[in-house]
């Protein structure tokens, strides 16, 4: 049991999307994840052919960074964070990355890994958590649907379902109707990777 409250790291009921940042040995990963949370419950399901899923089946460890930039998203969906952008530390002898913008961020191990064909789920057992900043976001619609956007896209490249594409479209409007500038360009990233297809 913890000593803190993972609802006051942004880990709530449901599904959290997060950037989660892992590494092997000491090069770090970020990569956007939903931590899902039952009740006093927490995992995750990471599928094979990713970086972060080979970096939690080598060292059981991932950190969730709570983020408020939709670029991070965006660019962490299809490729890495430059390393200026990590911050590598250490507690109780244990060495993690964590993504230095967070606001704040919670460590994980990852325990009773259950393996199927095509992924793996891992109860999520917190061990140490940080809040650097604290923030009251407003509900942006804008900003939702970019994140929204990045999932839609890894399953399109998954599985080349062309509704994934028209979903992606259709929330562009919105974005560029109600987001921010930052989520306007974070938008105006992930469209430039299917020019042409959307």
């Amino acid at each position: 049991m913890t000593e803190f409250d993972l609802d006051d790291f942004g880990i709530t009921e449901g599904i959290s999307e997060v950037i989660v940042t892992t590494s092997n040995g000491w090069v770090p990963n970020a990569a956007p994840i939903g931590i899902i949370r039952k009740g006093n419950d927490v995992f995750v399901r990471l599928y094979k052919g990713s970086q972060t899923y080979d970096n939690v089946k080598a060292e059981r460890i991932l950190v969730a960074n709570l983020v408020y930039d939709p670029l991070i998203f965006v660019r962490s969906t299809f490729g890495n964070l430059a390393e200026s952008e990590f911050e590598v530390l250490s507690y109780e002898g244990l060495g993690f990355a964590t993504v230095r913008d967070s606001f704040c961020w919670v460590v994980f191990e990852c325990d009773e890994v259950k393996e199927t064909s095509e992924a793996i789920v891992a109860k999520l057992v917190p061990r140490h958590a940080h809040a650097g900043r604290c923030i009251f976001n407003s509900i942006n619609r804008g900003f939702n649907l970019v994140v929204e956007s990045c999932v839609h896209a890894t399953r399109y490249e998954l599985t080349n379902d062309e509704k994934y594409m028209r979903l992606i479209k259709a929330y562009s409007i919105t974005v560029n109707k109600c987001g921010s500038e930052l989520d306007k360009e974070a938008m105006a990233l992930l469209l430039k990777r299917y020019d042409g297809q959307v």
